[in-house]
């Protein structure tokens, strides 16, 4: 599984002497890492993998002036602890190289979830160190932006990332939610019950979002939403309930840029929690498996025969605004005509889903994907 590494030393690159060009990664934990890369290649989404790092070591994983901000990577070591951030690329056991990032399953590899490096707009070079938590109790992402944390101060730039003890449970900083941010500074006030979706890279922007009112919520990193409030974000986990105060900056269809003031967890307010569970992951329909979606946080992504055709939001209640019936029912939202659709959920089991039209027509059964 592992790669040979180029090595380099963590202390000239920290001090900026006898730098390098590109991408490198050391490890600064007391366990062997096996690293992963993904980045935008010139056709698609592109993989790479394994790079065997010893403590105290370093690899050099592209060996070229970066011309991109974002990668992405995956670090496995025998005391497991990495938390992705639902940025999903292929991989496999052996060494890869492997270009596109869906579908992974169906070609023989495993969905992987990667974290998001940001190396800033002007970085040709960048050292990311993986540090254990008892070696850097306060490091992350503290002055860095987007998911994952970078610098963009300079052609060199370092960054640590704490790998956690997969015994050690990571926990939201509730202080962090809290901005103390005056009302009405960036837009028009609001206050709402939503769903966190979780946080995501989406044509070059990161974000945070948020389903709530028939609209996904997005508060951007690098903007007048505290970086700090976001990062806390990032351990949270997808689908929480929370209740949301801030500034609506602009809406366009059914998205909302927000400025969040503050983030209060409710885990106990969704009544519909198991079976939002339950739905999440793959589906596809049981007389044509052909035709497949992936429900994930509060959207599901349809393909046909590999190949994406849209995205709805997807939201459970008790029944269907004007309709009567009895629920839960699920409601679908096309991004494409913007009208909802309304289901009666049937039945939901871990590997069957059926669903009938509210208002007439047939039922529609889904089953897991072997």
């Amino acid at each position: 599984m592992w790669r040979n590494a180029l090595f380099a030393t963590i202390f000239a690159l920290i001090w900026g002497h006898g730098a390098h060009a590109g991408l490198e990664i050391c490890n600064n934990t007391d366990e062997l890492q096996s690293l992963a890369i993904g980045y935008k290649g010139d056709r698609d989404w592109t993989s790479e993998g394994w790079w065997n790092i010893e403590p105290g070591d370093c690899a050099l994983l592209i060996a070229e002036d970066l011309t991109k901000r974002y990668y992405y990577y995956h670090a496995d070591s025998r005391g497991g602890g990495f938390r992705g951030q639902n940025f999903v690329f292929c991989t496999r056991d052996d060494e890869f190289t492997i270009v596109g990032d869906t579908e992974c399953k169906g070609r023989g590899y495993a969905d992987t979830e990667f974290r998001e490096i940001d190396t800033g707009e002007t970085a040709t070079s960048f050292t990311l160190t993986l540090v254990s938590r008892e070696a850097a109790p306060n490091s992350g992402n503290s002055g860095a932006k987007g998911p994952g944390g970078g610098d963009d101060e300079g052609e060199v730039a370092t960054q640590s990332v704490t790998e956690t003890p997969e015994e050690t449970d990571v926990t939201v900083d509730d202080n962090a939610l809290q901005t103390g941010l005056p009302p009405g500074r960036s837009g028009e006030p609001f206050e709402v019950t939503g769903l966190f979706q979780g946080c995501e890279l989406e044509d070059g922007q990161a974000y945070c979002g948020f389903h709530a009112d028939g609209l996904k919520l997005r508060a951007y990193y690098s903007g007048a939403t505290p970086d700090e409030l976001l990062y806390a974000l990032e351990e949270m986990d997808m689908n929480m309930p929370v209740l949301l105060r801030g500034d609506q900056v602009e809406a366009k269809r059914l998205h909302a840029s927000v400025v969040l003031r503050s983030v209060e967890p409710r885990p106990a307010s969704d009544r519909h929690a198991d079976l939002r569970a339950m739905l999440q992951g793959e589906w596809a329909l049981a007389n044509d498996r052909r035709s497949e979606v992936t429900i994930r946080g509060s959207e599901i992504y349809v393909r046909y025969d590999s190949q994406f055709r849209q995205t709805r939001f997807m939201k459970l209640a008790e029944r269907c605004e004007g309709l009567r019936g009895a629920g839960p029912v699920m409601i679908q939202t096309s991004l494409r005509d913007r009208r909802p659709k309304c289901y009666r959920v049937v039945s939901a089991s871990a590997d069957a889903l059926a669903l009938e039209p509210v208002g007439g027509g047939s039922q529609i059964r889904f089953r897991r994907p072997r």
